[in-house]
């Protein structure tokens, strides 16, 4: 496999990193924009990536091979005294890198930095027929606790969301 570089997404990536999105938008029914496109300015971009820097419970991640995004993870942290120790995750892979673990990587990386924001618990919804998905958060430690009733719409269909947690403490 080529040489994959992870690393915290820079303010300089923006514009990339909206090819990317647009990229894995048409290539799966399982994220929250699909092929009708990622249409965030570059600025809206910029400034959350400056946000997460800024925050001590979030973190933008990016997975590249040479100058190209392959992969995304991020821990959105709440702000707020009560809430600012949980953090809502999110993760994609173009799909010529699935089944290379590079999920599982740049997940173990976001566990890893979650910990020394003294982060306790992660949170995430997932389609609940995306099972590839499903099965790398539960080797992940990640345990089912709800269920959204028609939560996604893709396709003219409804689907539900599997909310599943992660508590970082055990």
């Amino acid at each position: 496999m080529e040489n994959i570089v992870f690393r915290e997404a820079e303010i300089d990536d923006a514009e990339e990193m909206i090819s990317y999105l647009n990229i894995v938008g048409r290539e799966s029914d399982n994220l929250m924009h699909g092929s009708d496109g990622f249409n965030v300015p570059v600025e809206a971009v910029k400034q959350r990536i400056k946000a997460s820097h800024d925050a001590d419970n979030s973190v933008i991640l990016i997975a590249l091979a040479g100058e190209r995004i392959i992969a995304r993870a991020e821990l959105n942290g709440y702000p707020g005294s009560r809430l600012h120790h949980n953090a809502v995750f999110s993760i994609s892979v173009r799909k010529d890198y699935w089944n290379k673990k590079i999920g599982t990587m740049l997940m173990t990386e976001i566990i890893e930095r979650a910990k020394k924001m003294n982060l306790r618990n992660i949170e995430l919804e997932v389609v609940a027929g995306n099972k590839a998905a499903i099965a790398l958060y539960h080797k992940m430690g990640f345990s089912d606790v709800g269920v959204y009733k028609d939560y996604w719409f893709a396709n003219n269909v409804y689907s539900d969301a599997i909310v599943m947690q992660r508590c970082l403490d055990d």
